[in-house]
């Protein structure tokens, strides 16, 4: 997943695009929805489940912090049942511990990959992003769908930006693109490990050393 991540990554230029068909999309609210999970995923480099569960009691708007908790009772699904991606997690544990019941399992949920993805995340270096973030949790106290409708919004942005593929990012490659960028700005490895909740400084360090492909992509389409 880590390799498909970082090969999902977009350029500067390409990630402009893509906000840019966010905009386009015919329904205004959709669009603006569609615009602050493109920025909380590609710039934040929140996982996808993260940016899922978002909720406004992660947000310290004096601190421009968005703090990521240990467990936050999932409510997504139908009826304010847990939603379809916790329940594949829960079941997915099952598989590996058949000693558990799944409604035993199941209340864990929602709850970060590891114990290094409960962290702090601060937004209040970019005003777009906190205004994004800001405009989100005002109108709907957190991303307001499930999973799939985030990779369905993310599909739409891409169907309604010039020059981009269906296949030329995901929502693993937006967490990369993040990576990427901020990389690329000089963001050492401790801090880019904190920032993303890697458990491993390699995955950081790695993120580094290939940032050189980075710019030699960005420079081939700016010429």
């Amino acid at each position: 997943m880590r390799q498909q991540t970082r090969e999902k990554a977009l350029t500067e230029r390409q990630f402009e695009r893509l906000l840019i068909g966010a905009m386009r999309i015919e329904d205004a609210e959709q669009a603006m929805e569609t615009r602050a999970m493109l920025l909380i995923g590609g710039r934040l480099g929140l996982r996808p489940g993260e940016v899922t569960h978002l909720d406004a009691s992660w947000i310290n708007r004096r601190r421009e912090m968005l703090s990521i908790p240990n467990h936050d009772s999932c409510t997504k699904g139908r009826d304010g049942s847990p939603c379809g991606y916790c329940r594949q997690a829960a079941n997915q544990q099952l598989k590996h511990d058949d000693t558990k019941e799944f409604d035993d399992v199941i209340e864990s949920y929602w709850n970060p990959k590891t114990d290094a993805a409960v962290r702090d995340v601060p937004f209040g270096w970019s005003q777009r992003i906190s205004v994004a973030i800001e405009w989100l949790i005002d109108t709907h106290g957190g991303w307001p769908y499930s999973f799939s409708t985030l990779q369905r919004r993310l599909e739409t942005a891409l169907d309604r930006a010039d020059r981009l593929e269906k296949d030329d990012t995901s929502l693993h490659g937006l967490r990369g693109t993040a990576a990427s960028y901020h990389a690329g700005r000089g963001l050492d490895s401790g801090p880019l490990q904190s920032m993303f909740g890697w458990s491993d400084l390699a995955t950081a360090k790695n993120y580094i050393a290939v940032d050189g492909e980075m710019t030699a992509r960005a420079l081939r389409e700016a010429n």
